[in-house]
């Protein structure tokens, strides 16, 4: 039985950007870095699960162009006032305006590698 998300992962061709971003920007807690021969890593806490941030640190893995992640979804109790607050930060959404899917609000913006993010609120 499938419980919770653990962790989703990004690859991301700048973490240090990648790393303000998810840090300064969507405010997410950053709990550690790791790094080994071929990639560097860096979590954030989300809830009771986890953001990881993988840049390749060798030309094979960065030749790779499509990842396996489509977009990551967070919830967030306010939409309109994190859409403000994250237009007065110049975040490029991809989309003209909040949608309603089954019984959420949905909009996407963009991450500084074109990684696609997706905030949903619960509508109630």
């Amino acid at each position: 039985m499938f419980l919770s998300l653990a962790h989703a992962s990004v690859r991301v061709k700048d973490i240090k950007e990648s790393k303000k971003f998810y840090g300064e920007v969507l405010g997410l807690q950053h709990i550690r870095d790791f790094e080994h021969e071929r990639l560097k890593f860096a979590f954030y806490k989300i809830g009771d699960t986890e953001i990881e941030l993988t840049e390749s640190k060798i030309e094979a893995y960065e030749a790779r162009t499509v990842g396996p992640v489509d977009h990551i979804a967070f919830f967030v109790d306010d939409i309109e006032k994190e859409i403000s607050r994250l237009r007065e930060l110049d975040v490029v959404f991809t989309m003209d305006a909040v949608i309603e899917v089954m019984e959420f609000k949905v909009i996407f913006i963009q991450g500084p590698n074109g990684e696609r993010i997706e905030l949903m609120e619960r509508i109630e």
